[in-house]
């Protein structure tokens, strides 16, 4: 699941929606109008405490395909009421994020690289490192493109949006440069990832060339509704005026050239080991209150109610001890992980 702002006639609203597949194709399926605060849907029952009201967790469950109480209350996150958050934030761990190719070989991971389209990987390869010179993308195993997997077309786009809010205006045309690969139309090879220092005019001709070729990109397209090649599909309408709405600010050639040459020349250290968790199986579900054959037949929403319903009776708002409150949490998220 996933949220996606859409512009309504009064207002930006939020659309609580899901990708699945169709045979070889992800599609998208709008699940709820969530209005233009989907943090009506959270109940503050006291204290610093919060949940997702059960009327509307129930109506998600019926309409979803694939339901999970902990990622809607993660997309509802950012709306929760700010000081509640900011203590919510103090005691939660960043979640492992979603790894679909994280038993593959190297050369299954170029092969997986290959099914995704070449536009969304050299989008979010900027977004995340912020280079215009980025080379074949399918020459080398990144497994970090693999957020891009399993996920529909609107999906993405909902996703790159979000990532996109946090580039500066200097940034915005060089991302929109680099995201078409107009690079490609320059044989120069300090100028072409350089873009103000190359020709405006002969820069707005190959971007205006590059937008209706992907505008015609049925691949690009798959599993969205047809739409008519003459107009420029809503998905690609924000580019156009990131381009013409912003410049190349001049006087960044030599800092990229500076920031290139640091890229290049730039040593990495080998991360450490991971240690193996210090809490047993046993021990986790002994913290939990519940026995290794309990644990064995459920499910992860009934693994997360009975860690609810401790964590509301140790937390330290409601009375409870802090080193309980947290042994439990590291013993929920052990337990999470196995299942």
């Amino acid at each position: 699941m996933y949220l996606k702002r859409v512009y309504a006639r009064d207002g930006y609203h939020y659309i609580l929606s899901e990708s699945c597949q169709d045979e070889d194709c992800w599609k998208h399926r709008p699940l709820i109008d969530l209005g233009p605060d989907p943090g009506v849907y959270i109940e503050y029952p006291g204290g610093n405490s919060f949940h997702v009201k059960e009327s509307f967790l129930e109506r998600v469950q019926e309409m979803a395909e694939r339901f999970s109480e902990d990622e809607l209350e993660s997309l509802l996150m950012p709306f929760l009421d700010p000081r509640i958050r900011r203590i919510v934030e103090q005691f939660e761990r960043p979640k492992e994020p979603f790894k679909p190719w994280a038993s593959l070989t190297a050369q299954e991971v170029l092969e997986e690289q290959k099914k995704l389209h070449s536009f969304d990987k050299r989008r979010f390869h900027y977004l995340r490192f912020g280079r215009v010179q980025m080379g074949d993308l399918d020459r080398r195993p990144y497994r970090f493109l693999q957020v891009l997997s399993e996920k529909s077309r609107d999906e993405i786009e909902a996703m790159m949006e979000q990532m996109e809010l946090v580039l500066k205006p200097h940034e915005q045309r060089v991302y929109v440069y680099t995201a078409f690969h107009l690079q490609n139309h320059f044989s120069h090879m300090h100028t072409r990832n350089h873009p103000s220092a190359l020709n405006p005019e002969r820069v707005d001709a190959f971007f205006m060339e590059e937008i209706c070729r992907l505008n015609r990109d049925e691949r690009f397209f798959q599993g969205v509704a047809p739409h008519h090649h003459q107009s420029l599909n809503p998905y690609l309408i924000k580019y156009l005026i990131l381009y013409f709405d912003n410049d190349f600010v001049p006087g960044t050639f030599w800092n990229q050239t500076v920031k290139d040459f640091m890229w290049q020349h730039q040593f990495y250290r080998k991360a450490k080991p991971q240690s193996s968790p210090s809490v047993s199986l046993d021990a986790a579900c002994r913290c939990l209150e519940i026995s290794l054959d309990d644990f064995k037949k459920m499910d992860q929403q009934k693994l997360t109610r009975c860690y609810r319903r401790l964590a509301k009776k140790t937390h330290p708002d409601r009375g409870g001890e802090g080193d309980r409150f947290v042994e439990i949490k590291e013993a929920y998220e052990m337990l999470l992980q196995r299942k």
